[in-house]
């Protein structure tokens, strides 16, 4: 699983995770799974930014093909570290599929979903 971090601003970071990186514009190319194989990579990675101040998190999920039961679990633990932190984590642009999951699950409910990044940009701001 490949990561990019771009900082929005002093606050806020957003993540995009893939399968490779395209080397013409450095952006993360390539479906990527959520689930029992590499949750605990996921969650290593969003403990490191949490533990290093970065509090405020957009993860774009538009890569993310499929998620589990343990991919909805790393997102949620991710979720309530953030938050014993004072922080947030919202998610951003998920496929058809993997937003079906998280709103059967009522994931959805917890965890902030947009479709627009200005939007959830927005969310941090209140």
């Amino acid at each position: 699983m490949e990561i990019i971090k771009k900082q929005i601003n002093k606050n806020l970071i957003k993540i995009n995770l893939g399968t490779a990186i395209n080397s013409e514009n450095s952006d993360v190319i390539g479906s990527v799974e959520l689930d029992i194989e590499t949750q605990a990579q996921f969650i290593e990675m969003i403990n490191t930014l949490l533990d290093a101040k970065n509090l405020h998190i957009i993860l774009d999920m538009s890569n993310i093909s499929y998620i589990d039961s343990s991919g909805l679990w790393s997102l949620f633990e991710s979720h309530k570290k953030a938050e014993q932190k004072l922080g947030k984590i919202v998610l951003l642009n998920p496929t058809k599929d993997v937003l079906r999951v998280l709103e059967i699950t009522k994931m959805s409910t917890k965890i902030a979903v947009f479709t627009n990044e200005k939007e959830a940009i927005k969310t941090f701001a209140a």
